[in-house]
């Protein structure tokens, strides 16, 4: 998160708060706010697949009452 606020911070602080997607979008420093982005969105997926799979490790499955999801 620190990593993604620094970046967008750093954008923005350049082109202004007020500028437009087009501008924020044409920065030199957007690819480094892409880049923290992507890197964030890894690592809540991969918490999410961890704290999912001990769940299931600890014999918990889908709620009572819920049935098997069409495709899984």
């Amino acid at each position: 998160m620190a990593r993604l606020g620094a970046a967008y911070g750093a954008v923005q602080e350049a082109v202004g708060a007020g500028a437009c997607d087009e501008v924020y979008l044409d920065s030199p420093g957007w690819p480094a706010v892409v880049a923290a982005a992507a890197r964030l969105a890894q690592v809540l997926v991969a918490n999410d697949h961890a704290a999912l799979s001990s769940l299931h490790d600890a014999g918990h499955r889908r709620p009572p009452g819920i049935g098997p999801v069409d495709g899984f």
